[in-house]
């Protein structure tokens, strides 16, 4: 199927550009929850082009998250993962257009993930365009806050993914192509330090919560090991009322990463240590957070996906490896789960998140071409064994 289908969609890479274009002109940071709601609805009526039935759950502060269904003559449940919202905010297309450039296609959103959207519809339009039927359901869960943590969208997908064989991931592939088998715990943590004020000549009878942050952050940042996997990162922090004053509250934003669920628990009971150790006297702190991407660990399910992936990916000259990121996205709900998952089906490209982040053109009829093949391979006998 895939080689197949690679024949008929690359006659179809003008039509998929601009596809891709009017996802991109439709800006949906995450914060922008009309402009998320904007991309959902031209998501929506991409799916039921396609003939899913396009439920809305609505959120009051993000972007309203979609189910599509839709049900098939075969066997096996599938769930495809898309997310609505990208880390750029309205406006920045002023300064960052879509345009196309030797081969590649920019603008804000386009490789996370418009492009991974554009290669799911244009693989389900190759299926259907085939005639090919052969899954009992598809359901494909478009996520409203995706890279806000899916602190909403959370429940949803697991709550959808606890009913399939398998679940494939649309978030970019790695910029060696690669399709991801494994991705790492990821934590969100907020350090609240209180101490006391005074004036700075009278010091000594305050407690300055900023310095009693400081040393808790180089404490935290020393628990990082590159070697295990672990990652301790303090990116926003914040103190004080005034020059003058000795500060009685400072404030840390966490990020935490790490390889495994063990690790990871080890690592907030080091975390803990830190938190409650008074490094200046009168001074206190509160943690709070925790582990909000539970680990995506490697599994014989996902290698079977893997292998599937690998065959389908031989027939049209590609030669695929499974690889390992310490990114997180919402297929590690999925995989927790004990589902077979596959991440980084979606576009091919680089500098994710960045102002140079790109779309390799070329990849897009092959990787659709690719996730058609694979679909059409997953009621293969053993696929579904957990």
């Amino acid at each position: 199927m895939a080689e197949r289908s690679y024949h008929a969609l690359k006659t179809r890479e003008p039509s998929m550009v601009e596809e891709l274009r009017a996802y991109v002109c439709t800006e949906s940071g995450s914060r922008d929850k009309p402009g998320v709601d904007r991309a959902g609805r031209l998501a929506a009526d991409a799916l039921a082009g396609l003939g899913f039935a396009v439920e809305t759950i609505p959120q009051p502060d993000c972007g309203d998250h979609l189910v599509a269904r839709r049900a098939g003559g075969g066997r096996g449940c599938l769930l495809a993962l898309i997310h609505l919202d990208t880390v750029w905010p309205r406006g920045t297309l002023g300064d960052n257009p879509f345009r196309l450039e030797d081969g590649r296609a920019y603008g804000p959103g386009v490789l996370d993930m418009k492009g991974g959207w554009v290669v799911l519809f244009s693989a389900l339009r190759a299926l259907a365009e085939a005639g090919w039927d052969g899954l009992a359901a598809t359901t494909v869960f478009l996520c409203g806050d995706e890279e806000l943590g899916s602190p909403t969208g959370r429940a949803w997908i697991e709550r959808e993914a606890r009913g399939v064989d398998w679940a494939l991931v649309m978030e970019p592939a790695r910029e060696s192509g690669a399709l991801v088998v494994e991705r790492g715990a990821v934590g969100a943590l907020s350090l609240e330090v209180q101490g006391i004020t005074a004036h700075t000549t009278a010091a000594e009878r305050g407690a300055s919560a900023i310095r009693a942050l400081a040393h808790k952050i180089l404490e935290l940042e020393r628990l990082t090991d590159h070697a295990r996997g672990t990652i301790v990162s303090v990116g926003v922090v914040a103190g004080g009322s005034a020059r003058q004053v000795v500060p009685d509250r400072a404030t840390a934003s966490i990020d935490v990463r790490a390889r495994s669920a063990g690790d990871a628990e080890e690592l907030l009971r080091r975390i803990r240590v830190i938190a409650d150790t008074p490094h200046v006297r009168g001074t206190s702190a509160r943690l709070g957070g925790g582990i909000t991407r539970p680990a995506f660990e490697r599994t014989a399910g996902i290698e079977r996906l893997l292998r599937l992936a690998q065959a389908c990916g031989r027939e049209i000259g590609l030669s695929l490896d499974g690889a390992a990121t310490q990114s997180g996205s919402d297929g590690n709900f999925s995989a927790a789960l004990g589902i077979p998952t596959l991440d980084g089906l979606g576009a091919e490209g680089g500098h994710v998140c960045s102002r140079n982040e790109f779309v390799l053109v070329e990849s897009l009829p092959r990787r659709a071409a690719l996730l058609a093949g694979l679909i059409a391979e997953l009621p293969a006998p053993g696929t579904t064994t957990r």
